[in-house]
């Protein structure tokens, strides 16, 4: 995870995944998250009193894009009135700016602009050059 000094353990990518993703059958369910990641019980039982900075850093960042979501939903339909009745596009262009770089930062995956190209099932291109073109 982000901010790691160590390898990090396999575990806590399977932890995060279960306990974050409303998706998942052990979501917000620490306990049954941390068993289905393979910590023992006894771990399992404290993991969210346990001194982890993988786990708290990626709780910040959750939150983060939770609450930078929240802000793009409310951007995209919001329209900022002065008191003379005009809109400033500067209150909603703030939030909206800022939305999108936490989401482009934290949630590449789903919101990043830049695309990736890959071969066949994910392996690396084949370029072939035909050199009909030189003179």
């Amino acid at each position: 995870m982000a901010g790691n000094q160590h390898t990090p353990d396999p575990r806590q990518a399977i932890f995060l995944a279960g306990y974050l993703d409303p998706k998942s059958e052990t979501f917000s369910n620490a306990l049954q998250s941390a068993l289905k990641a393979g910590y023992s019980q006894e771990y399992s039982e404290s993991i969210l009193n346990q001194d982890t900075n993988w786990l708290s850093e990626s709780l910040r960042d959750e939150e983060l894009v939770s609450r930078a979501e929240k802000a793009l939903s409310e951007a995209l339909g919001y329209i900022t009135v002065n008191e003379e009745g005009r809109v400033d596009s500067g209150a909603g262009r703030l939030k909206l700016d800022a939305a999108k770089l936490v989401l482009k930062g934290m949630k590449k995956e789903k919101y990043s602009e830049r695309t990736e190209l890959t071969g066949e099932n994910g392996k690396a291109l084949n370029i072939t050059f035909d050199n009909s073109f030189k003179k």
